[in-house]
This record gives C-alpha cells, structure tokens and sequence, in this order.
C-alpha cells in the first residue's frame, strides 16, 4: 500500500532544517507507517521547490500562494502531482491512500477528492480544528463530507462535526492519535542536576498562561497540598501568557506559592526533556485538547499525569490508568488527584507511564494503527465502488 500525506499548513522559516524541527510529527508519522509496511510519500507547501529522501521517504516541497495561502486558496501544483502519482499507481495496481492534514482545507480537499481516480480513498486527520461557523460551515460540509476516513485522536471529538452535519456518519471515524514524542527517558539526578530543580516531588507545568489551560485552579490546589508536602515545588514553563498578571497576582498573595513556584517562561526546544525529566508529576487544567503533545512528552519521560478528564486525556492515560484524571475547573477533585499520586511510590508510576508509551504512543505504534486505518479506507471505498 502506497500513503501520500499532503500537509498545507506552512508557516516561513528560515531553513528547511528549521521547518523539519518543528514539524517532527510529520515526520515521525511517515517514518512510523513506513515502518509499518507502507510506502510513503510526503507532499509539504514551502517556500521553495526543494525534493528530499528522508529516512528513505521522498518528500516533495512546493512553493503554493506566496507568501501565504487561505484556507480556501487552492493549491492547484499539489495536486495535480498527486493526481499524476495516484494515476501511476491505479494503473500498476497498487493500493494508494492520500492522507490530508487538517479540517481547515475543506475547498482544497474538494477539489482533490474532485480530481483523484474513484479508487483513491481520502482521509483528513483533524488536529485541534473547531467546525467553522455560518456560511463558512455549509462549505465545510459540502467540501469535506462522504470523504473516506476521519481520524481524530479520540472518537468522542468527533461529536461536534457529526452534529454539524460535516461527517456522515460515525462510521467514517477512527481513533489514531495525531502526534508522539521524540524525547526520551533520562536519570532523576543527571537531568536535575542540568535544570537546577529541586523539590519533593517536582510538579511540571507546560503549556500557555491561559483559560483553556487554567492555570489558577492548578495553583489552587497546589497550595492546598503544601501543608502535607511542604518540600513540593511546581515549575510553569509557559510560551503564551495572556493570564501571566493574574497568576503572578495570585503567587504573591500566598507566602506558599512565593517559596514553591518558579516562573520559567518559555523554554528552548533543546532544554525542553531535561525539564520533564526532573519531574516527579506532569500538572495541567486543559478544557480542550486536540490531543496533548505535552502529555505525550511527560509520558515517554516517564512523568505521571495529573490532567483533565478530556476525551484526549482519557486516551493518552488508559482512562486514568496512567497518573489520575479529574474534571475541568474543579479545584477539589484536583486535590484529591494529587493527594492520590503522591501517596503511591512514584518509580512504579514512572515505569507504568513509560511502557503504556513505547506500547501506545511512540511513532511506530501510531504507524501501525495508522495503516490499520488506511487499509479500512481502502477496503471500504472499493466496496462502495462495486456497489
């Protein structure tokens, strides 16, 4: 079976290289279906036309719209080589799957689906996307519904698009989650001992100063354990700070959270896994996710979750098998979240959120569901050709 994923998000960067650090999920999934048993071809906007073997992938960089393309611009010079790929393909026989990332190119999948041999299913993986509103909805729908496959990085996400009308039906939806990690398990002591963190245990935040992520309840129930565990620390490692005011106002009320929690701001991606593994626990408030890259990153780390009982997070935890789950905004179900991990020896913790990981979540057991999926498509759209 022969995979072409096409990404058209892009933003400017100032060298591939740069481009590729940054977009390592896109990587990471074709190399992880590749080793599966799939062959891979990559399609990816740029800013220049550029062809590359990665990890003996060819990916192919177009230049589309300079300098930058709306979602509702087509990107006519992809797709007319993927047209003249699948062609080649459904001629040799070779089963061919394209795979589209995102929900925000509803006119461009059209147009795809439009001018791809019938045989070629489509599948279009949602990353975080919320349904368009108005008009902008009913061209969602017409563009993107009675594709192939719909793949979100846990089923119950994709309620609002089926009560939207855009897919189907539920049949159409499969669970892959869209993204792993790169970062790997390292020593308590050596990577602390890089960090400077100190503190018994060391509680991890990651993620924006915002109202999705909820920093104020996090901190809440902090203070709150600090009487039973006065040696706990929390480090908030944060890129956007829209309640930075707010959150430092709140530290200085509280002589606690003045000596306990350190402000770290944005982190370079290079010192990133040092952070997550001086930590004991991962901490976050998120309302909604569209998977939880973080998460993701403490996992492999072997850091212990302690987040939201989201459809994501239910996912990525084995249904709070792995750390504890608590609901959205609620201050005392985090407490009791907390007080649950910390009274349980945290190595064994650590290992179990290791190896659900390496089982689950690393980029080839993501590949090998994603080609369960592409093969599902595939069947399912000859299916509905011969009938």
């Amino acid at each position: 079976m022969h995979i072409i994923i096409i990404n058209n998000a892009y933003g400017r960067f100032p060298s591939l290289q740069a481009m590729l650090t940054l977009y390592y999920n896109l990587t990471g999934w074709a190399e992880g279906v590749a080793a599966a048993g799939a062959q891979v071809t990559v399609f990816q906007r740029y800013q220049l036309d550029t062809d590359l073997e990665i990890a003996n992938i060819p990916y192919h960089f177009i230049t589309e719209h300079k300098p930058r393309q709306l979602t509702w611009q087509i990107p006519w010079r992809i797709i007319r080589r993927v047209r003249t790929l699948c062609q080649r393909h459904v001629q040799a026989g070779i089963p061919t799957v394209v795979h589209m990332n995102g929900f925000v190119f509803p006119i461009p999948t059209r147009v795809l689906r439009l001018m791809l041999p019938n045989s070629v299913p489509i599948v279009v993986q949602h990353h975080g996307e919320r349904a368009m509103r108005s008009w902008k909805q009913r061209v969602q729908r017409a563009a993107l519904r009675g594709l192939d496959g719909y793949l979100f990085a846990a089923k119950p996400m994709a309620q609002e698009w089926l009560d939207a009308g855009i897919i189907a039906s539920s049949h159409d939806v499969y669970d892959v989650m869209e993204g792993s990690s790169l970062f790997t398990y390292q020593d308590r002591a050596s990577a602390r001992a890089i960090t400077g963190l100190t503190g018994n245990p060391i509680l991890f935040w990651a993620g924006n100063l915002d109202s999705n992520k909820d920093p104020l309840t996090i901190l809440n129930g902090f203070e709150r354990i600090l009487p039973a565990y006065p040696d706990a620390r929390l480090y908030m490692a944060y890129r956007y700070d829209s309640l930075l005011a707010e959150v430092q106002a709140r530290i200085a009320r509280s002589q606690a959270l003045t000596q306990s929690v350190t402000l770290l701001g944005q982190l370079a991606r290079e010192q990133i896994p040092d952070y997550f593994n001086s930590a004991d626990f991962f901490v976050q408030g998120s309302a909604k996710e569209g998977s939880g890259l973080a998460v993701l990153d403490a996992l492999t780390c072997g850091v212990v979750p302690v987040i939201t009982d989201i459809p994501s997070f239910r996912v990525l935890t084995d249904n709070g098998r792995i750390g504890a789950l608590w609901p959205v905004g609620d201050e005392e179900r985090f407490v009791a979240a907390l007080r649950h991990v910390l009274a349980q020896p945290v190595q064994a913790q650590s290992a179990a959120a290791r190896q659900f990981f390496e089982q689950q979540w690393s980029f080839a057991a993501i590949g090998r569901r994603a080609l369960q999926v592409y093969e599902m498509a595939w069947q399912r759209r000859q299916e509905k050709i011969a009938t």
